[in-house]
């Protein structure tokens, strides 16, 4: 873990732009105490916390990458990465393997002819990507996997 200090004064500055004028003020606030950040050492280490911004896995981003999609929604899908790579359906119970995915790639899953809210379900071993597909209630569901360069994976 690395410690970064709030060195700040504890006095909040507040701002406010119009056109023509721009107003500052300070306001009295507690200062905070030390902020603990976890370090990641280039490992694919399972580093998920509670909190915005988290990946949900990790791969090594020095080896090649396998992503492998099962379809469990009774619906058909389409996949493919923004990168360009050829867009593919999978049937309902069927899955489909992509090798070699280069990093810092989108993966979009759809649904193909009827609105589904989906849910994706990440598993990572050995720098293979396991990616279920389930429905999900409710009227926001997953729809990308984005792979950093990094090694960190995020579902938006």
């Amino acid at each position: 873990m690395i410690k970064f200090l709030n060195l700040f004064h504890p006095f909040l500055l507040t701002g406010c732009l119009s056109i023509g004028n721009l107003v500052l003020s300070l306001s009295s606030v507690q200062a905070q105490d030390a902020i603990d950040i976890p370090v990641i050492q280039g490992t694919p280490a399972q580093t998920y916390t509670p909190g915005a911004w988290q990946p949900v896995a990790r791969i090594n981003p020095n080896q090649p990458v396998t992503v492998t999609i099962t379809n469990e929604t009774g619906y058909n899908l389409e996949t493919g990465l923004t990168t360009g790579q050829i867009n593919t359906q999978i049937s309902p119970g069927g899955s489909y393997t992509m090798n070699n995915v280069p990093k810092n790639s989108d993966l979009v899953i759809n649904s193909i002819g009827r609105a589904a809210v989906l849910d994706y379900r990440i598993d990572v071993q050995d720098n293979s990507v396991n990616v279920t597909v389930k429905t999900a209630a409710g009227v926001a569901g997953d729809n990308a996997i984005n792979i950093q360069n990094t090694g960190a994976i995020y579902i938006y």
